[in-house]
């Protein structure tokens, strides 16, 4: 069965998934909004939601189209596979995973005191947890192809990366102020470096995870179509 039609299959599971994820994102990104000032808004969700609103699109013209590709529909997916696989879910997984294994040492090296009182815990599952279900049921929804080279993905994922940390670093040269409370514990030692390198190498360490479990769950999901 080709790639489209495997992935076409599942369109309307994904619609759900994209519906669900995108009010849960809005419906918080409004109360943030709405309630609370300063850094709490630079959390990154507006990744997540640019992406759930690409896929739902997608879903949406290809359901229109009766499964035929239009030349719009074309344009979005040139957008939608690269921003899933090089920054949606390699990132998802590290600001997860960064975040909470943080806040479970010490909250305040992640979350300013500033803000303890204004975020709650379901805004936190929402921007640090969530992401990670969200991004797993598109991968379990969604048929994807290997590609012949990661070569062009992980230059995308470590530029990002890069320019990121440029953003951060103009940050502090121009407030003086680290955007996160562990960067100010960190700088001016060996840790800050190693902290900053380990978080690449584990961005780039769950990119590779995303290939590993597409085949296990792809492969499997062929070999058994063919027995049916």
């Amino acid at each position: 069965m080709a790639s489209a039609d495997l992935s076409n299959r599942y369109t309307y599971p994904r619609i759900l998934g994209y519906s669900v994820s995108l009010v849960l994102h809005i419906t918080n990104m409004y109360n943030m909004l709405a309630f609370y000032e300063g850094e709490v808004l630079e959390d990154p969700f507006c990744m997540q939601v640019m992406y759930l609103s690409l896929g739902l699109s997608c879903d949406v013209l290809t359901i229109t189209n009766h499964g035929k590709e239009s030349s719009l529909l074309k344009s979005l997916k040139t957008i939608r596979d690269p921003l899933f696989t090089c920054l949606v879910w390699p990132y998802a997984f590290t600001v997860c995973v960064s975040f909470w294994t943080i806040f479970s040492y010490d909250r305040a090296l992640i979350l300013p005191p500033s803000v303890d009182k204004t975020i709650t815990p379901i805004t936190n599952h929402i921007l640090h947890t969530s992401i990670v279900p969200i991004v797993l049921w598109e991968l379990l929804f969604r048929h994807r192809s290997r590609p012949e080279t990661h070569l062009g993905n992980l230059l995308t994922i470590n530029l990002y990366a890069a320019l990121y940390l440029v953003v951060i670093i103009v940050a502090f040269l121009e407030q003086g102020v680290w955007v996160y409370p562990i960067l100010d514990k960190l700088y001016g030692t060996i840790h800050f470096y190693l902290f900053i390198g380990a978080a690449v190498v584990i961005t780039n360490i769950f990119y590779k995870l995303q290939w590993y479990l597409t085949d296990l769950v792809w492969n499997r999901s062929e070999d058994t179509k063919k027995f049916l």
